[in-house]
């Protein structure tokens, strides 16, 4: 039997964190769920998830900020990250690719887009 894929999921908005999370877990993956990026690097000293989903609008340190910190620890080069953000902006959108995100989504957006983005990424099998 395979180890479960794990999420770990940054957002501070509690319903849209709680909403997305489940959804997530009803699919088969295990999610953890941060409202901040600073809780968001103490969750990665404890385990390596197997993709990040964040915001970027975030209290405290920015979702771009959380990501360019994280990308400089060699444990963590290589988890897939995608953006989850309201921030409709093409300027950010290329950063996010030049950065190395593997995709920018922004919301609102189609549950099932972003469902077929994770199984991409994420094969549950």
């Amino acid at each position: 039997m395979c180890k479960k894929k794990t999420i770990l999921f940054l957002e501070d908005e509690l319903e849209f964190l709680t909403t997305l999370s489940q959804l997530f877990r009803d699919q088969g993956y295990d999610v953890i769920e941060v409202t901040s990026a600073e809780t968001a690097i103490k969750k990665l000293s404890e385990l390596i998830p197997d993709l990040i989903l964040a915001d970027i609008k975030l209290p405290g340190i920015d979702g771009f900020d959380f990501f360019s910190q994280i990308r400089e620890i060699e444990e963590y080069k290589n988890i897939p990250f995608i953006y989850l953000t309201a921030f409709n902006n093409l300027q950010a959108a290329m950063r996010a690719k030049n950065e190395g995100a593997v995709d920018y989504i922004t919301k609102p957006f189609e549950l099932e887009y972003l469902i077929t983005r994770v199984q991409e990424i994420l094969p549950l099998t």
